[in-house]
């Protein structure tokens, strides 16, 4: 353990001089914007295959001025392969942030799929409704395989894994 919490030390040193706080802080906010865009696209898209109208869900709107910011930098390629670079130099502690989103969002979509929470879309964030829309994909998936049991281990074990992307997720910013 001791080894480990010296060499996170010694690789922050190395690189600390290396990267302004100025040009992590902007890194780090440019692949802000772009995971929530990219998770707004997906919401907006499975709302769409469950039949829900996406413009009933008020939040999205946050993934299209993240879009409309991200268009003003102007974002390229190039730029983002830089702040994956920075971003990902920020979070080498190991520890899986995204596992715990997923976990969040798992127990999010039992309650819904168990009736015991109900979508409000004008007022739900965005990972409420990924649990909604999680929720409605595993229930038609239980109803038309017959097994929910299986099903259900399933969704709770993974249920992200077919519609959420792949996040992550410093434990700094979760």
């Amino acid at each position: 353990m001791r080894r480990d919490l010296e060499r996170r030390l010694a690789r922050a040193e190395i690189s600390a001089p290396e990267i302004s706080w100025g040009d992590r802080k902007a890194a780090d906010r440019r692949q802000s914007l772009r995971t929530r865009v990219a998770l707004h696209q997906l919401i907006r898209e499975r709302l769409r295959v469950i039949g829900v109208d996406p413009a009933l869900a008020e939040s999205l709107r946050l993934g299209d001025e993240a879009a409309a910011e991200l268009a003003a930098i102007p974002d390229t390629p190039e730029l983002e392969r830089a702040d994956e670079a920075i971003v990902r130099a920020n979070c080498s502690n190991g520890d899986d942030g995204a596992h715990h989103v997923r976990e969040k969002i798992a127990r999010m979509a039992e309650l819904y799929r168990s009736g015991q929470h109900r979508v409000d879309f004008a007022n739900a964030g965005a990972f409420e409704l990924l649990a909604f829309c999680v929720a409605s994909e595993t229930g038609d998936r239980n109803k038309m395989s017959g097994s929910a049991d299986e099903n259900s281990r399933r969704g709770a074990a993974g249920c992200c894994d077919p519609v959420a992307p792949n996040l992550t997720v410093c434990p700094s910013r979760a």
